[in-house]
């Protein structure tokens, strides 16, 4: 009799349950079945891995360009200082250069006033010897 099921394609399991697979090709396929589970379980966990790398890769990426920008800025602000004491040292500079003018300016009036009182010394001189 079980001859004659198998013709038909159908068979016994192993509590004697009529079949339409054969026994051996429904483990194969429930093998098959739990070899895919467990495929698609490890693509979902290389998927979530995948994922949280290129999230990672992404806050390693901004945090280059928010350290790109700080340099940046700082090359900036440190051209920004040089120029501003280039102008404050010219500025002094132009300062020194006005101060020493008025000073020779003040010396050449001081050396008069000296030739002039020493012309009054000596006129003031000669009039107290004529009295």
């Amino acid at each position: 009799m079980a001859d004659e099921l198998e013709k038909v394609h159908l068979h016994y399991d192993d509590i004697n349950k009529i079949r339409v697979i054969d026994s051996t090709v429904l483990k194969e396929t429930e093998d098959l079945k739990n070899s895919c589970k467990d495929y698609d379980t490890k693509v979902q966990d290389f998927g979530n891995i995948i994922t949280s790398l290129l999230n990672m890769l992404k806050e390693l990426g901004d945090n280059v360009e928010r350290q790109k920008m700080a340099a940046i800025g700082a090359t900036n602000l440190l051209k920004s200082i040089a120029k501003d004491r280039e102008s404050e040292q010219a500025k002094l500079q132009s300062e020194i250069n006005d101060k020493s003018m008025i000073l020779e300016q003040l010396d050449s009036e001081y050396d008069a006033l000296q030739i002039l009182e020493a012309t009054q010394t000596e006129t003031i001189e000669y009039l107290t010897q004529l009295r």
